[in-house]
């Protein structure tokens, strides 16, 4: 049965993972350069949750992390008929703070859009607030908003979710019920006054519960161990200086991102390259044969590792993490890593089996949309898709990380 991607998106509204996961698909589908055209996101983002549990491609800041929490007390305390549409008055007004306090900088959420934003700062960051510990409330934003018009069915968590450790805050351990837990109190002038600095006990906060939560977590070594400009300056995850001091787990996670991402690219190399021949593109097939040449030669680098790469261990731990991961991914992955490794195979563009499965493979995923296979599914308009290593979040988690990093250390 092949794996054909259609042109319309819908979903049954069971489970709030998946409704996040949609709307996240469709903010990357509007990103330059993250078209996935061998359909390996599922690989790459079970990789990103490991490493940076609690983190999306559209997050930006770190202390979203709080304004949401936040914004959300208020929207409980108040006695407003419709709850929603208060909850995205605040975030509005939010917005207007932000913009006026960080005027040209990145990371504030509809700068440009204002009062037409389709994706709230609450629906980038619910996920995200539950996998850190800050958000007990379990279901979805609409269900949260309906429970509080029925207070006598507000579902309100008092339980820790480890035993608490001494010298640790938690809300729990104070005899403290309710949805946020024990966030730090918020400035008496929000949302109309805001910044995204984070004071040291926001910051300490945030470290905290991503440790309660994650602790094996590369993205918690990081807040324990590195320094800002550590973490800003790191080109990949498995460059920054404390890698190889991560726990035995992350550094599990971190060797088979790293290796995926090399030999994976070559892959997307060779589907751009294709894709330059059948365009008549010669300065894109020039640029992209020299690519691949030098793609070949960081495999070379590496041929000894990937010799040695326990990838039955990297499927175990991938599926276990997401056991949801299709059948014929793995084929595809596995196979183009043997013909990758395949001693004395010679170019991978000179390969017709390589050449085959990367064209088969957009076939399965995309029918007669194909680029590949199909001349009018081809519109030079659509580019290229991102042929650079994957780096699993890192943009995200350097600027998330380093907001907290940045108040940890006074900075």
């Amino acid at each position: 049965m092949n794996e054909v991607s259609n042109s319309t998106l819908s979903w049954l509204d069971s489970s709030e993972h998946e409704r996040r996961t949609v709307l996240q698909l469709v903010s990357a589908l509007n990103e330059p350069g993250t078209l996935d055209e061998l359909g390996i996101g599922s690989i790459r983002d079970t990789f990103s949750d490991a490493l940076f549990p609690g983190t999306s491609t559209i997050q930006t800041r770190a202390r979203y992390f709080l304004f949401v929490p936040w914004i959300m007390q208020m929207v409980e305390a108040s006695s407003t008929p419709n709850h929603a549409n208060h909850a995205r008055w605040l975030q509005l007004q939010l917005r207007n703070a932000l913009v006026e306090s960080h005027v040209g900088e990145p990371g504030v959420i509809g700068r440009e859009a204002g009062a037409n934003l389709q994706r709230w700062p609450h629906d980038i960051y619910w996920l995200g607030t539950a996998s850190w510990g800050i958000r007990r409330y379990p279901g979805s934003i609409p269900a949260y908003f309906e429970s509080l018009r029925h207070p006598s069915f507000r579902v309100r968590f008092g339980r820790a979710l480890e035993e608490p450790v001494e010298g640790r805050r938690d809300e729990a351990s104070e005899g403290v019920a309710g949805n946020w837990a024990n966030v730090p109190a918020r400035p008496r002038d929000f949302p109309a006054i805001a910044t995204f600095t984070l004071s040291l006990e926001e910051g300490e906060y945030l470290r905290e519960r991503v440790e309660l939560t994650h602790s094996q977590s590369f993205l918690a070594h990081i807040l324990r161990h590195s320094r800002v400009e550590q973490l800003r300056a790191g080109r990949l995850p498995w460059d920054h200086p404390v890698a190889e001091s991560a726990s035995a787990t992350a550094r599990a996670w971190l060797r088979d991102a790293q290796l995926f991402s090399l030999v994976h690219q070559g892959g997307v190399l060779l589907f751009n390259l294709m894709l330059a021949e059948l365009l008549g593109d010669e300065s894109s097939e020039r640029d992209y044969s020299d690519r691949l040449a030098n793609w070949s030669r960081d495999v070379d680098a590496l041929g000894t590792e990937l010799s040695r790469w326990d990838r039955d261990s990297m499927w175990r731990r991938l599926h276990h993490a997401n056991p949801r991961l299709r059948p014929r991914t793995r084929e595809f992955a596995d196979r183009w890593f043997e013909l990758v490794s395949a001693p004395g195979s010679g170019p991978i563009q000179d390969s017709q089996d390589a050449r085959r499965l990367v064209r088969e493979r957009e076939r399965a995923l995309k029918g007669v949309r194909a680029r590949l296979s199909y001349a009018e599914a081809r519109d030079r308009k659509r580019g290229y898709p991102f042929s650079g290593l994957l780096e699993y979040r890192w943009t995200q988690v350097k600027s998330i990380g380093g907001d907290i990093l940045s108040a940890l250390e006074g900075s």
